[in-house]
């Protein structure tokens, strides 16, 4: 009964690891961020980078990082530094997750 229960534990293990990710990177420089004063928006902040940025296919250059994300204000800080310093960020998105044709952000390397 114990080795059923350990194969059968191992098989979901082994089947949940291999599933395929959706999870995609897009780099370069921002050129704009858009955020709203009021309401509740429904898609936070608006993040588009420049021209020339390195992009996964099914996303355009704008992406979005969610109203109601845990950590959206300790990234927006970040992107905004980024912004004003012209450094360049790595945006990983769920391209599955799209809000009228943006991507949804869900890490940023800086």
């Amino acid at each position: 009964m114990k080795t059923i229960l350990f194969i059968g534990l191992l098989i979901g293990a082994i089947s949940f690891g291999t599933k395929a990710s959706t999870w995609a990177n897009a780099s370069g420089k921002i050129s704009n961020i858009q955020v709203w004063a009021n309401g509740s928006d429904p898609y936070g902040v608006w993040v588009t980078l420049g021209s020339g940025s390195a992009t996964p296919s099914g996303c355009g250059l704008t992406y979005y990082l969610q109203h109601n994300a845990s950590n959206k204000d300790i990234v927006y800080s970040g992107l905004l530094t980024s912004k004003v310093s012209g450094g360049t960020v790595t945006i990983q998105t769920d391209k599955s997750k799209n809000a009228t044709g943006l991507c949804r952000i869900h890490k940023v390397l800086f």
